[in-house]
């Protein structure tokens, strides 16, 4: 009998997987259980379809990241740092990048997606490596000036 999971189901099929199995056990199980339904070919193409716009968003999700990942490699932040003597009075955080980021260039990151970030208080130019998603990393330029 040819079935559409609804759901995962261990050692069976995944959703929306179209899988032939036993008509006893997608009877006597699967069916009054919910987790399959018949396979009929109004229903095939509907899990096509869905599967097609499944990988259109995906694909202009990747596309959109690629596009934020242009725009953070471009952006130089620049913060000024209190020195005396060559101590800084304190540090940049990732928190301070993100308000940053959002109020100049209306970007909105996640703080916890800064690869091992460690708060900045040197003087130069900083490079820091931020997961966007997709597998997919920027360089984030950050320049700390002294007062």
């Amino acid at each position: 009998m040819k079935v559409i999971f609804l759901q995962d189901v261990k050692g069976q099929g995944k959703k929306d997987e179209i899988k032939e199995i036993s008509d006893g056990y997608a009877r006597n199980f699967l069916i009054p259980k919910g987790l399959v339904k018949l396979a009929t070919e109004g229903s095939v193409k509907t899990v096509k379809n869905r599967k097609i716009v499944q990988e259109q968003e995906k694909d202009l999700a990747i596309a959109e990241t690629k596009q934020l990942k242009t725009l953070l490699e471009e952006i130089i932040l620049k913060f000024k740092l209190q020195i005396n003597e060559g101590k800084a009075f304190h540090s940049i955080s990732n928190q301070d990048i993100v308000d940053q980021l959002k109020n100049s260039h209306k970007i909105d990151l996640d703080k916890r997606k800064f690869v091992n970030f460690k708060n900045l208080n040197q003087i130069g130019l900083h490079y820091i490596v931020i997961k966007l998603g997709f597998g997919i990393e920027a360089k984030l330029k950050v320049e700390i000036q002294g007062v």
